[in-house]
């Protein structure tokens, strides 16, 4: 009796059924490998720079951004140019006697000149009454530098500026100044007539030489 060779023969078909605990059979030559195929690794870790000169870009500004606006700093006004307060006059130092010699002088001059006419008289009296309290310690330092500004605006033949001081002594201090205050205001509309007088004779005077 023969014996039968049971061993397979490779690339034919076994010609019984495996059994349930038979190891599977594979076909080798199906399979196809891909060479310097580069293996993607997951895992692999990225060694985090030690150095602080990596090559991060830096972000740059759009370039359609509007400039920064400059802050302007604000003039600070001078005493020519501003009413002075009462907390401001607190803090300049002033020769009280010397001043009120200044007003006085630049008052009466205009009443000297004789323009004021009958109401003169009445005028100086005012201005006695102001001298009287600002030497009796009447008219606190505010009064005196606010009337000393009202009389360099009459002098220099502002009376716009000398009004508006005029009126803010007569809301801040009104029981200090109402009782001669009224002498100064006549002065001060003295001011505004001469003025319009000048301008009427300076365009009568540019008429004719254009005639």
């Amino acid at each position: 009796m023969d014996k039968c060779d049971n061993t397979p023969v490779h690339g034919t078909k076994v010609p019984f059924d495996p059994g349930w605990n038979d190891p599977p059979q594979f076909s080798y030559s199906a399979q196809q490998t891909t060479p310097n195929r580069p293996r993607n690794f997951l895992n692999k870790r990225v060694a985090f720079p030690l150095s602080g000169t990596g090559s991060t870009p830096v972000s740059s500004p759009p370039a359609n951004l509007p400039p920064m606006p400059v802050p302007m700093v604000p003039a600070v006004p001078t005493l020519s140019t501003q009413i002075i307060s009462r907390n401001e006059s607190e803090l300049i130092e002033i020769d009280s006697a010397s001043t009120l010699k200044e007003v006085k002088d630049i008052l009466l001059r205009f009443i000297d000149s004789g323009d004021l006419g009958s109401k003169g008289n009445e005028v100086k009296k005012r201005i006695n009454v102001m001298e009287n309290m600002w030497l009796n310690g009447k008219l606190n330092k505010s009064i005196q530098l606010q009337m000393k500004e009202l009389a360099y605006a009459l002098r220099d033949d502002q009376p716009a500026r000398a009004d508006e001081i005029h009126k803010s002594l007569m809301v801040d201090h009104v029981s200090s100044v109402s009782i001669w205050m009224s002498g100064v205001k006549q002065l001060i509309y003295h001011c505004i007539a001469r003025i319009e007088l000048l301008d009427i004779d300076k365009q009568e005077s540019e008429k004719c030489d254009t005639e």
